[in-house]
C-alpha cells in the first residue's frame, strides 16, 4: 500500500510558507509507523505549480491520495484531485482539514473529485481507510468513524465522529514526518529557520471567528514528551529555534511551569530558543520571566479589537486594559511581541475600527497583523453572515475568496469591503509611521510585496 499526502499550491502569496505542515506530517508518520508506505507532496512548501505537483504524484504511483486543505485552498485541492483522477484512473482520493471538518456533507456534494472525506483529527481514520483499501475493501466503510463517503446509491454518508486523541495518545504519537521536507543533514542552520511542533490540541475559548478545528477540549502533552521532541529536533535537524503552533502554548498553570523548568533543567536555552502563542489574560511578570529564562524570544497575542464592547461581542474574554498591561510586561522582559487584530467584527463601525488601529499604534509591538473578518465555515460569524445578522453581508460562495488578506468574502452595513481594505492599509501605515518605524515599514513592504501588489490590483478593479 502506497499513500501520497498532498498539499496544493498556495493561491495567496501571503500564505506561501517555508515550513513543514504539522497536520500532514503527523498523518504521514502515523501511517509509516503502522506499516503503510507514505510520501508527502507539499506544493506550497516546494513552490511547485499544479503541473509539477501532478507530475511528482503520478511518478510515485500511489494507491491512495490524501489532500489537506484550508477553506481558501479547497478549490485548488479539488483541481489537483480532478487532474490526478484523469492521470491515475481508479486511485481514490481523500480530503481532510478544517473545511471538510466544518462542512462534511457539503464538501463531498460540491466536489465530486474527492472519493472520501475525513473530518476531525485524521490519524486513526486515515489508517483505517488505508487498511480497508489495502485489504481489498473487506469490512464496511460504515465502521470507520470520522469518515465521509458516497454510498452505492450516491448518497453522502457521514459516519459518527471519532473520539479525539487523549493527552496520553498525543504523547505516544510518532514525531511528524519532516525528513521528506528536509533532504540534507541538519538543515535548520539558517538564522531564520525553525522547527515547528505542537504541545497540545484544542482551545477552551469560544471566539466567534474561530472554527476550533481541534475542538474546545484541550489535550496537552506531558512536559517530558515536549522537551524530548525539542532535543530530538536539535539532534536530528540541527534546530536552533522552535515555533510552537498550539492555539495556546503558554498557559499560566502547573503544566506550563513544569515544561519551562524541564527545558531549563536540560540546558536547552544554551542550544535553542522558542516562540509561541499566549493569551492576554494569562500574562504576568513571573510567567514571562520564567519563559524568558527557558529560551522564549517571541510571543504572539490575539488582541483583535480596540473596543471593549466588541471584545465582549466576539467572546474574547479580555479587556483593552489587560491587553495594554500584557504587552508592557512582555516588552519589559525583553521578549518580542506580535499583536493580531481583525477588522469587521459583528456590529463594527468606522469608530470602532479607528479605535482598533489607534490601539495597534499605541501598543507599538514588534510585529503586527491586521486581517479582515472572514466567515470561515464552522464559525459563529459564518452562521451570522448567512442570516444577515451583525450587519453582515456575504459577498461570495467562492471558497478561494475566504481569506483575511485580500479575500473579499464579507462586508458590513456601513463598512463595504473596499472601505475595510482602506482601513486595513491605514492601520498598517498608522502603526509604522506614528512610531517613526520607517525601516520596519520598508522591510514589511519588501516581504509582502506580491500580496500588496495583488491588493492594489483589486483596489483598482484590475483583478
Amino acid at each position: 500500500m502506497r499513500v501520497a499526502i498532498v498539499r496544493p499550491p498556495e493561491v495567496n502569496p501571503y500564505w506561501q510558507v517555508t515550513r513543514p505542515l504539522l497536520g500532514i506530517g503527523y498523518i504521514s508518520s502515523y501511517l509509516e509507523s503502522n506499516g503503510i508506505e507514505c510520501k508527502i507532496f507539499d506544493a506550497n512548501f516546494n513552490a511547485w505549480t499544479e503541473e509539477q505537483t501532478v507530475e511528482a504524484v503520478v511518478k510515485y504511483s500511489p494507491d491512495l491520495i490524501g489532500f489537506s486543505a484550508m477553506t481558501h485552498e479547497i478549490c485548488e485541492a479539488h483541481n489537483l484531485a480532478s487532474k490526478l483522477n484523469s492521470s491515475l484512473s481508479g486511485v481514490p482520493t481523500v480530503i481532510g482539514g478544517c473545511h471538510i471538518t466544518a462542512l462534511p456533507q457539503e464538501t463531498l456534494e460540491e466536489f465530486s473529485g474527492f472519493t472520501y472525506g475525513i473530518y476531525g483529527e485524521g490519524e486513526k481514520t486515515m489508517l483505517e481507510l488505508a487498511r480497508y483499501l489495502q485489504q481489498g475493501k473487506s469490512g464496511s466503510l460504515s465502521d470507520i468513524n470520522g469518515l465521509v463517503y458516497r454510498s452505492d446509491s450516491a448518497k453522502i454518508q457521514i459516519n459518527p465522529p471519532r473520539a479525539r486523541l487523549s493527552s496520553e495518545e498525543l504523547d505516544n504519537l510518532p514525531y511528524p514526518m519532516f525528513s521528506q521536507y528536509y533532504k540534507t543533514e541538519k538543515p535548520l542552520a539558517g538564522k531564520d529557520d525553525y522547527y515547528v511542533m505542537m504541545s497540545s490540541r484544542g482551545c477552551p475559548y469560544n471566539c466567534v471567528f474561530c472554527m476550533q478545528v481541534l475542538g474546545r477540549q484541550v489535550r496537552r502533552r506531558s512536559a517530558k514528551s515536549v522537551v524530548d521532541e525539542m532535543e530530538y529536533a536539535i539532534e536530528r535537524y540541527g534546530a536552533h529555534s522552535v515555533y510552537f503552533f498550539d492555539e495556546i502554548f503558554l498557559f499560566n498553570d502547573k503544566l506550563t511551569y513544569e515544561t519551562i523548568e524541564l527545558i531549563k533543567k536540560r540546558d536547552l536555552p544554551k542550544r535553542m530558543r522558542w516562540q509561541g502563542l499566549t493569551r492576554v489574560n494569562f500574562v504576568n511578570e513571573n510567567l514571562i520571566k520564567q519563559a524568558k529564562e527557558s529560551g522564549c524570544f517571541a510571543l504572539q497575542l490575539g488582541i483583535e479589537s480596540g473596543n471593549d464592547e466588541i471584545l465582549k461581542v466576539i467572546n474574547k474574554n479580555i479587556t483593552i486594559k489587560e491587553a495594554e498591561a500584557a504587552v508592557k510586561i512582555i516588552k519589559k522582559a525583553g521578549v518580542s511581541v506580535e499583536a493580531n487584530f481583525i477588522l469587521g467584527h459583528p456590529g463594527e463601525t468606522p469608530k470602532t475600527v479607528k479605535e482598533t488601529i489607534d490601539l495597534a499604534a499605541r501598543l507599538n509591538t514588534d510585529l503586527i497583523a491586521i486581517g479582515i473578518m472572514t466567515p470561515y465555515p464552522g464559525t459563529k460569524v459564518y452562521e451570522m453572515a448567512k442570516r444577515g445578522e451583525g450587519g453582515y453581508r456575504l459577498l461570495t460562495k467562492d471558497w478561494s475568496k475566504y481569506d483575511k488578506y485580500g479575500g473579499r468574502a464579507l462586508e458590513l452595513k456601513g463598512l463595504p469591503i473596499k472601505e475595510l481594505e482602506k482601513w486595513q492599509r491605514r492601520g498598517l501605515l498608522n502603526f509604522y509611521l506614528k512610531n517613526f518605524r520607517i525601516l520596519d515599514l520598508t522591510k514589511f513592504v519588501l516581504r509582502y510585496r506580491r500580496t500588496i501588489f495583488n491588493l492594489l490590483l483589486k483596489h483598482l478593479g484590475l483583478s
